[in-house]
């Protein structure tokens, strides 16, 4: 195939992935939001939190949404890699992504349908039963920490560091890369450090700043520099 041929053929992939990976940003972006901070330090407020929330379920359900559709631009950008270094690393963000994404499914799944089910029978019980809900209510909460934690290293802070120097070398802008870079360095240095130190810093700054603000902005970025590829190739 010649490199005319070769170009043309990336414009729908490019396309299609940018589209999907601005959605998917944006879905995340938003029902991450709508979550709200949960206070699973505190079982009876985490329950009374997610018993008062409106969408609690629906919320995990659309983030989970967006997650396959931001998965699906990371694999729609990894196949349209042509240096050969950077279609080497595309690869490996693209495997790191769809293990990111599968482990982020299973934690935010559990998390939204067993937190809503034993919210609302904490809210239906007798004072002498609620104790033993809380009891549960911590321990699901303590089970999901570590998969959470691990569903952001290596669903967003992986792919990112291996797309940096990928972007970098297959054309598209400095600043791009870098700005890459740096999100995934220290969303993945954050997620081991809480996963050590829990009360090291606030787990907002990871779950609020770098995951809903940060990522999902970069993700826009990247998504329309990815459209704006396929039109220079046309």
């Amino acid at each position: 195939m010649t490199s005319t041929a070769l170009l043309q053929s990336r414009r729908p992939t490019l396309r299609l992935g940018g589209l999907t990976m601005i959605a998917g940003a944006l879905m995340i972006a938003v029902f991450r939001f709508a979550h709200g901070d949960l206070p699973a330090a505190d079982a009876a407020a985490a329950l009374q939190f997610i018993d008062h929330h409106s969408f609690y379920a629906g919320v995990h359900l659309a983030t989970v949404v967006g997650v396959l559709l931001w998965t699906a631009g990371i694999v729609n950008l990894t196949g349209t890699l042509t240096h050969s270094t950077a279609a080497a690393l595309g690869r490996l963000a693209r495997a790191a992504a769809l293990i990111g994404a599968a482990l982020f499914i299973t934690d935010f799944t559990i998390d939204g349908v067993t937190g809503q089910d034993l919210a609302h029978a904490y809210a239906a019980a007798a004072p002498a039963e609620q104790p033993q809900l809380e009891h549960a209510a911590q321990t699901a909460f303590a089970m999901l920490r570590g998969t959470s934690l691990f569903s952001i290293a290596i669903l967003w802070a992986v792919p990112l560091m291996l797309l940096a120097p990928a972007l970098r070398r297959d054309g598209y802008p400095s600043w791009l890369a870098w700005a890459g870079l740096l999100a995934g360095a220290l969303s993945f240095a954050a997620a081991v450090a809480l996963l050590f130190q829990p009360e090291l810093f606030p787990g907002v700054l990871l779950y609020g700043l770098l995951a809903s603000i940060v990522m999902p902005l970069w993700s826009v970025a990247l998504g329309l520099t990815m459209w704006r590829q396929a039109r220079m190739t046309s």
